[in-house]
């Protein structure tokens, strides 16, 4: 019976005690509870006082009077921000407002100068469909014009079944009705999932249409996930269809471990084969750390091999990534590569050691470009670009113009 009251408990979306809703009608968080699936409601994880969430970046949650999400925004203080690293995969854009009907609901998105703006490729809104009991049973995407779209993950629409152990079948389809992976890197179809006791993901399985295993082309069938009380990925376990340990998925990598700071920020990662003995993923990542400012934006990570010690990325060439931010903390001003032993490096597959980032009286990003590590403009390996020149139109959505070292169009 807990699966059942796991699931009742998830769609109602009401972890957080809103007893005192009325009285402050938003609520402050530093992070967002994993979600693997736009089945599941998105919650705050780590709650902030207001003075708190006023000094650092943080989510703010509002509901309207019957406990349902009313909006969701990401800020910097004051500061309307996108969002960041610590955004789950369904967190699109600054604000998302809810609206709801008897049979329906649908998000729509704002940017920073809150202004309507579109999401994985030309969605405007995400319209679900709800079923009988009020849960959602589909999933659709409008385009500014209200016409419904292919997204840019290549779905057309979800569709949801509940089943009587409690598990949900997640079907994603293309215009064409043909199933369509998770995510374009993620080589699942049709989904079985299963929730623990508080709502949060403990097992995507997939499966063919009679409900069996199927093992894709990386040999996986299943990922197992764990997560803490307040819905922070710790570890993931990739298996095949008989359960047992399998490197596969995009990673390559039989488990991942991860670390969790108190702001619910991932501060360590491990990579881990079938026997638990750290790996280098296909990515070329064995073990990380990272840092962040007191703003809670990233600002330093390295990288270590099997036994601890430091090494580089094995793509990219560097130990060490450093981030620096304005005083404010809203805007990145560089970023920089470095060596084990401290000395400026070169990232091996796009060709410049640091990124300098300029901006307008407004805050937004006007220039940035890319430096040698003697400081002088360089051409990226992989794009042919030294610099990119941003402008913006009514709405502030942002358009590229980009150029190499001799001013030249790319």
């Amino acid at each position: 019976m807990h699966v059942l009251y796991a699931m009742i408990f998830l769609l109602a979306g009401a972890q957080e005690d809103i007893s005192t809703l009325a009285a402050d009608p938003t609520f402050y968080y530093s992070t967002l509870e994993f979600i693997e699936t736009p089945l599941s409601p998105i919650r705050g994880s780590v709650a902030l006082s207001k003075e708190e969430a006023m000094q650092r970046n943080h989510y703010r949650l509002t509901y309207d009077s019957k406990q349902r999400l009313q909006s969701i925004a990401f800020y910097n203080g004051p500061t309307p921000r996108e969002p960041n690293h610590t955004a789950n995969h369904f967190m699109l854009a600054h604000r998302m407002e809810f609206r709801y009907t008897t049979d329906e609901e649908s998000i729509r998105f704002y940017n920073t100068a809150q202004k309507a703006c579109s999401v994985l490729g030309k969605c405007a809104v995400m319209q679900y469909q709800l079923d009988d009991l009020g849960r959602r049973s589909a999933l659709y995407f409008l385009d500014e014009r209200g016409n419904r779209i292919t997204n840019s993950w290549k779905i057309y629409q979800y569709h949801w079944s509940y089943q009587d152990d409690g598990s949900v079948i997640e079907d994603r389809f293309d215009q064409n009705e043909e199933n369509v992976r998770i995510r374009p890197s993620f080589e699942f179809y049709r989904l079985r999932l299963t929730f623990d006791y508080l709502g949060h993901i403990a097992l995507m399985q997939n499966i063919d249409q009679e409900g069996n295993l199927v093992e894709n082309s990386t040999g996986a069938a299943q990922d197992r996930i764990r997560t803490n009380a307040q819905g922070h990925l710790l570890s993931w376990t990739v298996l095949d269809k008989t359960g047992a340990p399998e490197k596969g998925n995009g990673p390559d990598v039989a488990m991942g471990l991860q670390s969790i700071n108190e702001y619910g920020y991932e501060v360590g990662l491990e990579n881990q084969d079938e026997k638990g003995q750290a790996i280098f993923n296909k990515y070329g990542i064995c073990k990380s750390q990272t840092a962040y400012d007191q703003f809670g934006n990233l600002a330093e990570r390295w990288f270590y091999d099997e036994n601890g010690e430091a090494t580089v990325h094995q793509q990219a060439g560097y130990h060490h990534l450093k981030i620096e931010w304005d005083a404010t903390g809203n805007r990145r001003t560089r970023l920089a590569y470095f060596a084990v032993d401290g000395q400026a490096s070169i990232h091996r597959t796009r060709g410049f050691h640091s990124v300098s980032y300029e901006y307008d009286q407004l805050g937004r990003m006007i220039k940035l470009s890319y430096h040698t590590t003697e400081g002088h403009l360089v051409n990226r390996k992989d794009n042919g670009r030294a610099y990119t020149l941003f402008d913006y139109d009514a709405n502030d959505q942002r358009m590229a113009r980009h150029f190499d070292q001799e001013g030249a169009r790319k």
